[in-house]
């Protein structure tokens, strides 16, 4: 059974970008002749191997422009696309849609009434994303990140979709625990996903202004696109954190990554914060991949009340939720205050990340392509 897996945005390397390679590894793996579709010159099988740390031995990377997807994706028996606006119809035999995004609802006159508002490029994509919502609607299957993403497609787009989480590495390190609070995600401001850097900086500034962070550090991982935007918001964040003692380390490797994980001793999340995560879904975490990785590394989570955020942390469990700058800082100080008290949580977390583990996604998968495979 011959797989084709497309991404509508290598370029951007995110969490969509892995599990889109994780599908093509694990497939391949295991004996399917499977194909990742790329468009870029610079999106090489070297390239994926190295910054998602996956073999994709059994996977061929072909390039082709994207005006040749289409073909590309009939010719095979199972076509994945991976897309967050652009519709690519039912290509394969069987079709596969991966929506990352929890839509709200969406509506031509709501497109125009962008486009009206000067946000000519939004409305253009609302009405490609209902085009992709339809095509989606008719797939052989939808899988989504979490069950806050299905839901919200129910609810929204009378879409029926299948869950399956994403693979999370297992950061667990050796070395000891360092006074430090980690955030990880892409440096940029968006109407999607925006990780909420600006209220972070502010609360660990509070935090070392009322006494409570003495010789503690806050790091910022990210990836940063070269464009003007995302440099310029890099720029005001290292603004805002100077004077402060903040790390920001920009396209770190997957091994120094790594190496954070292990040496932070709590990780902060803060997308979604403020929002009403039934009217506006899109910009909250819809998952929280990040997050699941803090713990396989044994760092307490401490993430905004949110998104897919409650559907991976339990308050008091296994992590802490917020709401306000206020909670967000009185639960640090008190996890700063007391350590040891809180190793039982550690240890939990570390726990919880073993239900999101690659033997389960790998399973899971399986079992998907198994009954799409099958004739009814």
């Amino acid at each position: 059974m011959t797989i084709a897996v497309y991404n509508a945005s290598w370029s951007t390397f995110g969490g969509g970008e892995k599990y889109g390679c994780a599908i093509a590894d694990i497939l391949g793996a295991a004996g399917h002749p499977v194909e990742l579709l790329v468009e870029h010159e610079d999106i090489t099988k070297t390239k994926l191997q190295s910054y998602f740390n996956m073999a994709l031995e059994s996977v061929e990377v072909r390039r082709c422009r994207r005006s040749e997807v289409r073909k590309a994706l009939r010719a095979a028996d199972i076509a994945c696309i991976i897309s967050n606006f652009r519709p690519f119809g039912l290509p394969g035999r069987k079709t596969i849609y991966v929506l990352q995004i929890p839509y709200p609802g969406i509506t031509l006159p709501r497109a125009l009434r962008r486009m009206l508002r000067g946000e000519s490029r939004e409305g253009a994509k609302d009405v490609l994303r209902k085009r992709l919502l339809n095509d989606a609607r008719d797939a052989s299957a939808v899988l989504v990140y979490s069950e806050f993403v299905r839901d919200c497609l129910l609810r929204n787009h009378d879409i029926h979709a299948t869950v399956l989480y994403p693979p999370i590495d297992d950061f667990a390190g050796r070395v000891p625990k360092e006074h430090a609070i980690l955030s990880v995600g892409r440096i940029f401001r968006g109407l999607y996903n925006d990780k909420r850097y600006d209220v972070m900086i502010k609360a660990f500034r509070r935090l070392c202004d009322g006494g409570g962070a003495s010789g503690w550090e806050y790091w910022i991982a990210g990836s940063c696109g070269v464009d003007e935007a995302s440099q310029r918001y890099l720029q005001q964040l290292q603004d805002d954190a100077r004077g402060y003692p903040i790390r920001f380390i920009v396209n770190a490797s997957y091994a120094e990554l790594g190496a954070l994980y292990a040496r932070a001793d709590l990780f902060w999340h803060a997308a979604g914060f403020g929002v009403d995560d039934r009217r506006e879904p899109q910009r909250t975490e819809h998952f929280g991949m990040s997050t699941v990785e803090a713990m396989s590394a044994s760092c307490i989570p401490v993430v905004v009340n949110n998104g897919g955020q409650r559907e991976i942390v339990t308050h008091g469990v296994n992590g802490f939720l917020w709401d306000t700058i206020d909670q967000l800082v009185d639960q640090t100080r008190m996890l700063i205050d007391d350590p040891s008290g809180h190793e039982p949580t550690r240890a939990k977390a570390r726990m919880r990340f073993k239900d999101f583990d690659r033997t389960h996604f790998a399973e899971r998968l399986h079992l998907i392509v198994h009954r799409l495979g099958t004739p009814p």
